[in-house]
């Protein structure tokens, strides 16, 4: 299994080496992808962006383009924070009386990652919620058309006659739009109100992906030779926690 573990320190370097990188560019994504400063800006954007003319439902790009990034990190993330925990299972040594500081170390960091990564997990599973309610608020509104379709199809045949047997097939389509009276102000303001929900919980959560992941990597530069060789004597028996 030594194997296993030297490509999993391995990756775990190049994870450390990179994570000034990853901060920097989750940084920049909070500026760019959130430029509202309250959320009153954010109302106001996007009730001036709202269609409530069309029957399809065009979305809010904005938002849209933000879950998408929020969720592109918490992916990136986990997976980071998954080979730190592999790296920490592999290096754990034989139990034994004795010297178990840094197997406690090991333990205290390797719980912290976990926690941090269930709680990424779980802000990934309530992502798709944004949708659904979106689109059940933004059928509500009375004045958005609705569309029907309609086909049909029918034939006939006849044998013997003039010009022998004949089969006739005929086939009629129609579409049909229809609004229903003026839009209530408080159904657009719902659809509106979802959509600054959403922006608010992205920029909380694109926070916490960062403050969350700096953590990790702290705790694992600061322990990494406790990590990495748990019942070694070189260097002292001091622990970073935070």
């Amino acid at each position: 299994m030594e194997f296993l573990l030297q490509q999993s320190k391995s990756e775990v370097e190049a994870i450390l080496a990179s994570a000034p990188s990853d901060i920097e560019r989750i940084s920049a994504s909070l500026k760019s992808l959130f430029p509202h400063e309250t959320l009153s800006g954010a109302s106001a954007a996007f009730t001036s962006a709202l269609n409530i003319s069309s029957v399809d439902n065009p979305g809010n790009k904005e938002v849209t383009d933000a879950l998408f990034v929020v969720r592109d990190e918490i992916s990136a993330a986990v997976a980071k924070i998954m080979a730190f925990e592999r790296f920490i299972a592999l290096s754990n040594p034989p139990m034994e009386d004795g010297n178990n500081f840094g197997v406690t170390v090991q333990m205290m960091v390797a719980k912290y990652c976990k926690d941090t990564r269930e709680s990424l997990e779980k802000i990934a599973d309530g992502l798709p919620a944004y949708f659904d309610s979106r689109a059940g608020a933004y059928e509500k509104m009375p004045s958005v058309p609705s569309k029907t379709s309609s086909s049909s199809t029918s034939t006939s045949s006849s044998s013997g006659g003039k010009d022998g047997d004949e089969e006739k097939k005929s086939t009629s389509s129609s579409t049909e739009e229809k609004a229903s009276g003026s839009t209530s102000a408080d159904r657009s303001n719902h659809v509106v109100a979802i959509d600054v929900n959403f922006y608010f919980k992205l920029n909380t959560a694109l926070k916490t992906i960062l403050d969350s992941y700096a953590v990790v990597i702290d705790n694992v530069t600061k322990n990494f030779d406790k990590l990495a060789a748990p019942k070694g004597t070189s260097g002292s028996n001091s622990m970073s926690m935070f």
